[in-house]
């Protein structure tokens, strides 16, 4: 009986054949009893109670056998036949390493300042560098996002950092947005905006560079000079505020604001296009039928700057933002050409503070997960 629990050898001899039995038979005792033999090795209990069952059994023509312990068999080596020799390496010999050749890690270089903004934005921030800094080369490492724009120089920094965020994947530019903004900017106004078949990047260098020739604007030019003064580049022209108790500018003053409220939107719709679709995208631009009429004018920018508003509100949803556009206070709308333009103002730095602050938060959250330089 097996008390352990330990697996039980059952050896079974068989002696003589009773008289009687056939060879057959007997044939068949023998083969069972190395069965049981066998059988016996294995840790499973159901099967070494077998064994001691069958040994206790008799019936006719039963043999009687003879239980003992059997010592456990010990696992089998590995024969030396089926193992092969090391083999040592052709450079060195067994048990010492030999350095054949100094291997230096495959580190990418760093890239150099700018290598992350698209072609035309890089060239864009070159044009814009050295009129700033006449002279000077252009520094490594990007220019930090300006919380809350104040002049043409701080729009152009915010654009180029945008386009940065946007080549590393920050923002989402693989979107039908990109689609709708585009077609609700140019859908907004009959003859209003049209696409160019130059980049935004490239675009914006141009009309930086025009503008700055002309005289228009400069890095400095503040987007919102004070009421009834002109921007500080067109003081040096000697334009004077009308003196006159109307609230009304004069016509060259107005044509001046005007122009620069046309400017500001330019850049304002196209770094909402960039913010969609990248700095490679097909720019935005005035129609060649665009209005020339004060009022014409003013009319069109309402309708774009409404366009503008709606394509801001669905780009920061698509980031997990919320842009509220500017509301004028007032129930009555202005009616005055100078309060209008007023109020196109208000809504450019509504949206060019947005722009900002949307591109601060996503560099902040960026910065330490990867370089962007």
């Amino acid at each position: 009986m097996n008390i352990s629990g330990f697996p039980v050898s059952v050896p079974l001899h068989v002696n003589d054949p009773v008289d009687g039995l056939p060879r057959q038979q007997a044939s068949a005792v023998t083969k069972s009893a190395s069965y049981f033999d066998e059988t016996a090795q294995t840790p499973d209990t159901q099967a070494s109670s077998e064994a001691n069952s069958t040994g206790e059994n008799s019936g006719e023509g039963a043999v009687r056998v003879r239980r003992g312990f059997g010592s456990p068999r010990l696992p089998r080596p590995f024969s030396s036949a089926g193992s092969k020799a090391l083999k040592v390496p052709s450079n060195g010999i067994a048990g010492k390493f030999v350095q054949t050749a100094s291997v230096k890690p495959n580190v990418a270089p760093r890239p150099t300042a700018g290598a992350s903004n698209s072609k035309g934005i890089a060239n864009f921030r070159d044009i814009v560098f050295k009129t700033q800094h006449p002279g000077a080369s252009l520094p490594v490492g990007p220019k930090p996002v300006v919380a809350q724009p104040k002049t043409f120089g701080d729009v152009a920094t915010n654009l180029i950092a945008a386009d940065r965020l946007v080549k590393a994947g920050v923002f989402k530019t693989d979107t039908p947005l990109k689609t709708v903004a585009r077609d609700a900017f140019v859908n907004a106004s009959v003859n209003g905006l049209v696409s160019t078949p130059l980049s935004i990047g490239t675009y914006a260098g141009s009309v930086w560079s025009g503008e700055t020739i002309k005289g228009s604007f400069s890095a400095t030019t503040p987007l919102l000079p004070p009421a009834h003064q002109p921007a500080p580049s067109q003081q040096s022209n000697g334009v004077t505020p009308e003196a006159g108790g109307t609230g009304e500018q004069d016509a060259t003053m107005i044509k001046l604001r005007l122009d620069n409220a046309e400017t500001k939107l330019l850049y304002a719709v196209n770094t909402i296009q960039l913010l969609a679709e990248g700095g490679d995208g097909e720019a935005l631009t005035k129609d060649p039928n665009w209005p020339t009429e004060t009022n014409a004018r003013i009319k069109k920018l309402e309708e774009l700057y409404s366009a503008a508003e709606k394509n801001m509100e669905l780009t920061a949803a698509e980031n997990g933002f919320i842009f509220k556009p500017y509301k004028e206070e007032s129930v009555v709308e202005p009616k005055a050409v100078t309060s209008r333009l007023d109020v196109l103002d208000k809504r450019n730095e509504t949206i060019n503070n947005f722009i900002a602050r949307m591109v601060a938060i996503r560099e902040v959250e960026t910065k330490g997960k990867k370089e962007i330089v």
